[in-house]
């Protein structure tokens, strides 16, 4: 028989099924016999155990929903274990102060560090308003402020500086950190204020500010007294500006006049005698002009400003332009750029350093100076300038001294000067922020370097 035929006869007998009759026995005729070996029985070919099976398998799923239900609790509180014993191991372990006031402002843990800092007993503490700690002596004004006015209207606050004099430790300064925890039990808001002693660090930034107030006093002290001091050097100058040489000046003329008047008396040895008065004045008015420069160079410098290093070169050949033909020399160049400088002075370090190549020179070989420059490597700030010449050099051991004033390394008789000009350059250079060393080897020439502020870098 088919299973639509099947399902057509089950339909029609259970219509004629009386009320109260047994359903199994009506329909006992379409039941196949059990299977022998299995508990199934089928109508239809259909499994009439599916239910059974099913309220089984919901029994079970609810046994154990139940079990998970009862052991729920139980694992509730060993999490809740677990955090309380996590959260006040890092109280202990923190090493500021650490307090945590309910939402009534009573102490309801404290860490040991708190104990120890403030050398307070735990049995003071525990469950005491803030304010009564100490005998009062935590019932200060920025305190309550910070609990009572700030906190309320911010959940967090930072480094609130609080300083007080207690009883127990002296005055402090502290910053505090609070916080307001919102507890996940739906319980009252739990307030942890941190607490950092920072009592010696302002103690040390008090002791530095005063330091610097010392420091800028002598520093205003010690300017004035600088400034004091070029006044005097500057009358110095104009003493010795006028002063000094009109003397010289007589010296030399009134022995020249002598010489000229009375040159037909006088022996050799008179006229000799004549002739080292006359040198020994103009090499004297020649070290006091030369000793003005050299003071001139703060006293009456003016203040840096663009200028064309190229056209500084140029107005110290023509001040030199009379030694150049004498000797023979050629002074050559690259292209100069801008630099921040005083003219008069940029003008005076290209002049001396030229002029000592030309006074310089090797016997028979006429004098060659060239001037270059070329970025400085180690402060684009600056531009590095070099002055090289074919002279006839000088000794590594007397750089050291070469910048000196009055140092000469060579004898007057042969090579004439006052021992000022690489000082005064040195000074010069150093007034505009840069810096003048010299490379050199006995019979190969030498080589002088200087930096100067390329235009837009004022460092003076």
């Amino acid at each position: 028989m088919s299973q639509a035929m099947k399902t057509k006869k089950i339909a029609e007998r259970a219509k004629k099924i009386r009320p109260g009759r047994n359903v199994k026995k009506a329909m006992k005729p379409l039941f196949k016999k059990k299977v022998p070996g299995t508990a199934k029985e089928t109508v239809g070919g259909k499994d009439l155990n599916i239910s059974k099976r099913k309220r089984a398998e919901s029994q079970r799923e609810a046994a154990l929903a139940a079990e998970r239900a009862s052991k729920e609790p139980e694992a509730i509180k060993h999490s809740e274990d677990e955090a309380r014993e996590y959260a006040e191991n890092i109280f202990d372990t923190v090493r500021e102060p650490l307090i945590a006031l309910d939402h009534i402002l009573r102490v309801v843990k404290v860490s040991r560090s708190f104990y120890d800092f403030f050398k307070v007993k735990p049995e003071d503490t525990m469950g005491q308003l803030i304010y009564d700690l100490g005998n009062k002596q935590w019932d200060i004004p920025k305190l309550r402020e910070l609990l009572e006015t700030i906190l309320p209207q911010k959940a967090s606050f930072d480094n609130y500086e609080v300083e007080h004099e207690f009883t127990t430790i002296g005055r402090r300064v502290m910053l505090l950190n609070a916080r307001q925890i919102q507890q996940a039990s739906g319980k009252e808001r739990i307030i942890l204020l941190a607490i950092e002693d920072i009592t010696e660090r302002k103690r040390a930034e008090e002791e530095i500010l005063k330091l610097n107030a010392e420091l800028e006093d002598r520093v205003v002290k010690r300017t004035a007294q600088l400034e004091a001091a070029n006044k005097e050097l500057e009358q110095f100058a104009y003493v010795a500006s006028h002063d000094l040489q009109e003397p010289l000046r007589m010296v030399s003329s009134y022995t020249q006049l002598l010489e000229q008047r009375y040159k037909d008396k006088l022996d050799q040895d008179a006229k000799d005698f004549i002739g080292y008065a006359v040198d020994g004045a103009n090499r004297m008015q020649r070290l006091i002009q030369d000793l003005l420069e050299y003071s001139r160079v703060t006293t009456r410098g003016q203040h840096p400003a663009p200028l064309d290093a190229h056209d500084a070169l140029g107005e110290a050949v023509r001040n030199l332009q009379v030694a150049i033909q004498e000797s023979g020399a050629l002074v050559t160049s690259n292209d100069l750029p801008m630099v921040l400088g005083v003219r008069t002075q940029i003008v005076q370090v290209f002049q001396n350093l030229i002029g000592n190549g030309i006074k310089f020179q090797r016997p028979d070989v006429a004098p060659r100076i060239h001037i270059s420059t070329e970025n400085n490597l180690q402060d684009n700030r600056f531009r590095l300038f070099k002055v090289t010449d074919n002279g006839i050099g000088i000794e590594p051991r007397h750089f050291g001294r070469l910048f000196e004033i009055f140092q000469r390394l060579n004898s007057k008789k042969e090579y004439p000067g006052t021992g000022i000009g690489l000082a005064l350059c040195k000074r010069i250079v150093e007034r505009h922020g840069g810096r003048i060393w010299v490379e050199s080897e006995p019979g190969k020439g030498a080589s002088f370097f200087f930096t100067l502020p390329v235009k837009g870098h004022d460092n003076t």
